[in-house]
């Protein structure tokens, strides 16, 4: 499982896509008031949180082998 964060951004966002096109599995670190949407379509999972909450993170990155 691959762990990117700022994948609502443009280079986040680019990253996730490729990873997701090679096949791999992938969370995206997302506020929930953010356009996930379109990741989650092409098959990313969303972790809610921010890189400010360390409960958050320790969640996110859970069974995470690359960030």
């Amino acid at each position: 499982m691959k762990l990117v964060v700022g994948a609502t951004g443009q280079l986040g966002g680019l990253i996730a896509r490729q990873l997701l096109q090679q096949g791999k599995e992938v969370r995206v670190l997302v506020r929930r008031n953010s356009r996930y949407q379109p990741l989650v379509e092409a098959g990313a999972l969303p972790v809610f949180g921010d890189l400010k909450d360390r409960l958050s993170l320790d969640a996110a990155v859970r069974g995470v082998d690359v960030v």
